[in-house]
């Protein structure tokens, strides 16, 4: 399963904990493959400095540090949304063709896009507790 994070996701994983946390701890130990665009990265090291700026270093560096797929933006226009900052990351994630973007974004999560499955992490923190925590699997 490939999957691609949004920054509002590493910004509630790495920064406040709590589901979001759990949903990528999960992700992780299933050994998915976790796509970081330059986009997000970029994004995610802008928020760290203005809001935590004490902490933004020691995050960014013991982020960059897991086993995430760093990926390189594409320049492509490869989809469309009412939040124009946010065709970076749907065109990165259709253009590396992964199969969920994980996002607490409502332009995303309201949108009528198919592909890829456009999700929450509190969505998906449902179906992995159905579907793996039933079984005994994580």
């Amino acid at each position: 399963m490939r999957i691609m994070l949004d920054t509002n996701v590493l910004v509630s994983a790495l920064v406040f904990g709590g589901t979001v946390r759990k949903v990528l701890d999960v992700i992780i130990k299933l050994d998915w493959d976790i796509y970081v665009s330059e986009y997000v990265d970029a994004e995610f090291k802008r928020i760290l400095n203005e809001k935590w700026s004490d902490k933004a270093e020691k995050i960014y560096f013991l982020y960059r540090q897991m086993d995430f797929i760093f990926c390189k933006s594409t320049h492509e226009i490869l989809g469309t949304l009412r939040d124009k900052k946010d065709i970076p990351v749907l065109s990165d994630a259709l253009f590396y063709g992964v199969d969920i973007l994980l996002t607490g974004d409502k332009d995303f999560l309201d949108s009528d896009i198919k592909i890829p499955l456009i999700i929450s992490p509190t969505e998906f923190w449902e179906f992995i507790r159905k579907k793996f925590f039933e079984v005994n699997l994580i």
